[in-house]
Formats: C-alpha cells, structure tokens, sequence
C-alpha cells in the first residue's frame, strides 16, 4: 500500500472549504447557510475552524457582516474554479450513466400554456425526457436538481450562471371574441375590467410607459398568477395584457382576440444553467428546440420585413392584431 500524502494530509476538510466558497460567493453566512441547508452557527463554526487550520483570517468581520480580506478573496477565487471544475467532471461522469430526464424550471403559465402542450412533439423527435418543475424567479440550481431553467430576464441574472437567449416578449391585451364587437364600435374602450396579475404587476404600467395604444378599462381586478388572469380572459370577465406566448394557441383556436396587437417589452426568455449549455447534449437540443418554437409563435405575428424589430423606433410598432 502506498504511503499517504503528507501533502495532502494537511488540506483542510473539503466541507470546510466548499462552506467559505458559498459564503464567499455570497458575501453572506445567512445566504450560505440557506444555501447548504445548515444552520448559521455551523457556517460561522466551519469557517473559523478553517481559518485557525490556515492560520491567516478569511473575513473581516463588521457591522453584522462579512468581507473577504485579501488573502481570502485570492483563495475564494481559486474555489470558485476548483469547485466549477469538479462539478464539470461529475456532469461529465454522469453523462455515462443511462440517460436521464432533463429537469426543466419554467415560469408557471408558460410552462402550463407552451411548454407542457409541445413536450410530446420534442419527446417523439428526439427520445430524451423531460420532467418539467413550474417556478419563477431566482433558482437555486444545487438544491433543486434543475438542469435548466427557463426565465425572463427581468431581473438580476447570477454572473456565475450560463444564460442563452430564446426569444423576445411581446405583449398585448386579449379578451373573449364576445367583447370585441364593443371594443370595435368604440376603440380604445373595452367595456370590461383590466386583469392585473401579482406576478407582473407592473405589465400595464409598462403598456402605458411605452406608449403602446391608449386602452380604458372600467375597473381593475388582481389575480394572483398569469394563468388565472387569462382563465379570466376567456370567461370574458375582463381584459388581460398577456404574452403572445402563453396565448397563442388561444388566440389560433379563436378562443381569444387580441385587438391591439402584440408588442415587445424589452425582455427576453432566457435558458439558465450552472453549467455551460452545450456541454450537455439532453439541454442543447431543448434549447435549440424551444427557442425555434417561440420564435416560430412570434412570428405568427410579426411585422412584414419593412417592419422588422431591428428597425423598430422608440415608440415601437403593433406586430399583428388577431380578431
């Protein structure tokens, strides 16, 4: 038997190093407590035994918070590609194994209003499962097990996640065929509530911003999802500003119409991983199958070429009216 490393002897415990990356990464012995499901007391504890086993301080501590001294930002740093590097190598030990699901987060209605609808198509042209996780908003992709998720891009992205854009956001209001007559005969007034949703409830404000066409409402009611707004919608209760994506099969089966038109937001769909995409071959082809989807609904209402979203000024142009 080989005689053991006195080199690495005297590393300290791998727990010990990957608790300071999180806190390092953070900035935060609360978020890096949350992170690996412990207690904040155990994080404090693992980091000072470390510093004692390194003989050198890792943090300053002040104030309730922590920050990295100059040592500890150098050794945060080489973690951060260490830890990268073994993640990589576990995906890629995996990657042997018999093929598994692809675990896809997706905000809740489009992954009830797309995504779930069009799975079988992607499941029958290339074999590979996917279990999909609804769920919006940031992502802790080591606790969840989620290899992609799929989000706007409406807030901060993590700098240490991989991202690949899908699709652009167009948005638009839409009510029940039986409320567009009275829309027709005085335009610009629908005869019915505004939906607003907590979800986005800044969507008609925004509407309003850009200066998208001027609508009225006769009052306002809150919903708590997109879903349940366009569900809404449907019932004629009222008027949803909704994405053309999660209403494009409604508005194809003339279930929905969309009088004003759909226009883009500024925002994106986007493909989060914590790793890079294209070194797994189950999430390339999703990505590359989604976004070619969402693409394809946009351009069912997309502006002739002259119109093109390149070409687009300030104020923005409709990009198709549906009845």
């Amino acid at each position: 038997m080989d005689a053991p490393d006195p080199m690495r002897a005297r590393l300290p415990q791998l727990g010990a190093l990957r608790v300071f990356e999180s806190a390092a990464r953070h900035g935060s012995l609360t978020r890096a407590a949350e992170e690996l499901h412990v207690t904040h007391g155990a994080v404090s504890k693992q980091i000072k035994n470390l510093e004692a086993d390194l003989g050198a301080a890792l943090f300053i501590r002040r104030n309730r918070g922590v920050f990295l001294t100059e040592r500890g930002r150098a050794l945060a740093a080489r973690l951060r590609g260490i830890f990268g590097d073994l993640e990589d190598a576990l995906a890629d030990f995996r990657a042997g194994e018999p093929r598994q699901p692809l675990v896809v987060s997706c905000e809740p209605t489009l992954c009830l209003k797309f995504l779930i609808p069009s799975l079988g198509a992607f499941l029958q042209d290339t074999g590979i499962e996917v279990r999909v996780l609804a769920a919006g908003g940031r992502i802790d992709f080591r606790r969840d097990h989620v290899d992609l998720a799929i989000r706007r891009n409406d807030f901060a992205i993590d700098g240490t996640l991989h991202a690949r854009v899908i699709c652009d956001e167009a948005m638009g209001p839409v009510c029940s065929p039986e409320a567009l007559p009275r829309f027709e005969a005085d335009p610009g007034r629908f005869h019915l509530p505004a939906l607003h949703t907590r979800s986005r409830p800044d969507a008609w404000a925004a509407w309003t911003r850009l200066n998208r066409p001027a609508i009225a409402c006769t009052a306002d009611m809150t919903y708590e999802h997109f879903y349940l707004a366009i569900e809404a919608a449907l019932a004629g209760q009222g008027v949803a500003l909704a994405s053309i994506h999660m209403v494009g099969r409604d508005l194809a089966a003339g279930r929905l119409c969309g009088p004003c038109g759909f226009w883009p937001d500024g925002t994106q769909y986007v493909a989060l991983s914590a790793h890079p995409i294209d070194r797994d071959e189950r999430a390339t082809r999703f990505v590359a199958w989604l976004s070619a989807r969402m693409n394809a609904t946009l351009a069912t209402v997309m502006p002739p070429t002259a119109e093109s979203r390149d070409a687009e000024p300030a104020k923005g142009h409709a990009i198709g009216r549906t009845r």
